[in-house]
């Protein structure tokens, strides 16, 4: 492979990690939302439930604790209210979710450009504007993307089995691409 190829296939690469790596850290995202969504909505139907039981309950006994014990579960369905309104998790998992679906697309292309150069099948002057318009995409995507926690990007990291923090060897991305993509592998 000419010189010109080879550094169209490393920028290219370099492109297709951040896109699985962002992609990953997207969709681990979009799950501890829904997680933090399930579990805060499952609460507050008990807090309401048992709120409920506990004002009923107040009418039949004088129990102290009853009244007070309802009036804490109140003030829990309450904050729990209260907190739906100020965030949306069901929307900020379904704003994560596309972005990894815009990712997804990004890392496809890439994939589909590599194999591009890996064939030799356009010429080096095609390539390189494929690739520009796909840089050009990506940052688009990037700039629409929605922001992630650091647990997200734990979570996507025990995902993936990538060490570093953007420094990616040839088997960081070679473990991503299909056995004809990779970099390690000799063209025969």
């Amino acid at each position: 492979m000419d010189k010109q190829y080879s550094v169209l296939e490393d920028g290219v690469r370099d492109l297709f990690i951040r896109a699985v790596w962002s992609h990953k850290t997207q969709e681990k995202q979009a799950e501890l939302y829904m997680k933090r969504y399930i579990l805060m909505k499952t609460v507050e139907i008990i807090c309401a439930s048992l709120t409920s039981v506990g004002i009923i309950s107040t009418i039949f006994s004088d129990y102290l604790f009853l009244r007070i014990f309802s009036a804490v579960l109140s003030l829990g369905a309450v904050f729990i209210a209260a907190f739906f309104k100020a965030f949306d998790l069901q929307t900020m998992a379904k704003a994560n979710k596309e972005a990894a679906c815009d990712l997804l697309i990004v890392r496809n292309k890439a994939m589909c450009l590599l194999t591009s150069i890996k064939l030799q099948s356009k010429d080096v002057t095609e390539i390189e504007q494929l690739y520009s318009e796909l840089m050009k995409e990506a940052n688009e995507v990037y700039r629409r993307a929605p922001q992630t926690t650091a647990e997200a990007l734990q979570r996507a990291n025990d995902a993936l089995k990538i060490q570093g923090d953007n420094a990616f060897s040839v088997q960081d991305i070679d473990v991503n691409l299909p056995e004809a993509l990779k970099k390690g592998i000799k063209n025969e």
